[in-house]
């Protein structure tokens, strides 16, 4: 079962059509928009963080074509105006971003945190639907308090917390991190945070810079011994940070890079991904596919430790791709729908 989609019903929603409003945030400059900010209600355990900045990503020129793709399933769209009319937060006019996080071993315990920020957030609004939602299914929404903050979770999944920080930001843990991040909302002691781990804060600074959506990770050692003992994945062995950014203006722009332990490593694994490039061009399968074009715009290289792969679409091969990809959706609901029938 989907936790966070039972406990935060149309956030999922939103996310899938963040872009269907240009222009409609307004945020003012404050301290949460900063590294610090960001990494702030993060418990200091974190090595993995991602975020959609979705009033940058709204005011993209390419928000409209995503926003039509969006809503070609009008159960979704049904979904979503339901939510706003019955909560008073509209997610694709009023969220601002969304911002998640995981420690090293994450599948272990489930640890994970959310935090989503908004121009407003009614709570007796949003914690009345959702306690609607949980209630159709037999279950409860209960509330704990803790100092300033009250603390929800449902009765069948106590360990999955959430709580307002105030009327523009939601929190999210689960696996112990909701009550991790409700302590450091209430105490801001800086020694259990993430905003104290200055490679994580440098790392975050360099993904987040001038991207609409990234992601930040300082691999863990178990992972490295893990893939060293694989021959297939040995050459991966020896990144030690991964950072990735897109941008979407009328076309795309991603770039990832990766710090390894030395030159002729970051080197290799440049020509590694060269030659397969390479090949792949040639391949017919990917000929046949019409998918030539796309890695057209796929470069990579390498200097002293570090590694980048940057990857672009001009306008016409953006286009193409989202009707590609709305056949495919289109394909998949079809199917669902047959076989549920």
């Amino acid at each position: 079962m989907n936790r966070t989609r039972v406990f935060w019903p149309g956030v999922i929603a939103a996310l899938a059509s963040l872009a269907a409003c240009r222009g409609g945030c307004h945020r003012e400059g404050d301290r949460a928009a900063t590294v610090e900010g960001r990494l702030a209600l993060f418990p200091a355990a974190t090595r993995i963080v991602a975020a959609v900045d979705v009033a940058k990503l709204r005011a993209s020129p390419a928000a409209a074509k995503l926003a039509a793709q969006a809503k070609q399933n009008a159960g979704d769209q049904h979904e979503i105006e339901e939510f706003a009319k019955r909560t008073g937060f509209d997610p694709l006019r009023q969220l601002n971003s969304v911002t998640v996080a995981f420690p090293e071993e994450a599948r272990v315990h489930g640890e994970l945190g959310l935090v989503l920020r908004a121009d407003h957030l009614d709570q007796a609004r949003l914690v009345a639907y959702v306690r609607d939602q949980l209630q159709k299914s037999g279950d409860d929404l209960a509330a704990t308090a803790h100092g300033r903050l009250t603390l929800w979770s449902s009765r069948r999944d106590p360990d999955l917390v959430g709580f307002f920080l105030d009327d523009q930001t939601f929190v999210l843990g689960a696996g112990g991190w909701g009550l991790k991040m409700a302590d450091l909302a209430e105490t801001a002691r800086p020694g259990d945070s993430a905003a104290t781990d200055l490679d994580l804060v440098n790392l975050v600074e360099h993904a987040a810079h001038d991207h609409d959506i990234w992601a930040a990770a300082i691999v863990p050692e178990a992972t490295r011994k893990s893939l060293s003992a694989d021959p297939k994945f040995a050459g991966a062995a020896s990144v030690q940070t991964l950072s990735a950014g897109l941008n979407l203006g009328r076309g795309l722009e991603a770039v990832l890079h990766a710090d390894l332990t030395s030159a002729a490593e970051a080197r290799a694994l440049a020509d590694r991904v060269t030659s397969a490039l390479r090949d792949a061009k040639k391949n017919p399968e990917v000929l046949m596919l019409g998918l030539g074009p796309y890695l057209d715009g796929v470069s990579a290289g390498a200097a002293e430790r570090s590694f980048e792969l940057h990857a672009g679409l001009n306008e016409s091969a953006f286009d193409d791709l989202l009707a590609r990809l709305g056949g495919l959706m289109a394909l998949a609901r079809g199917g669902g729908s047959a076989f549920s029938r």
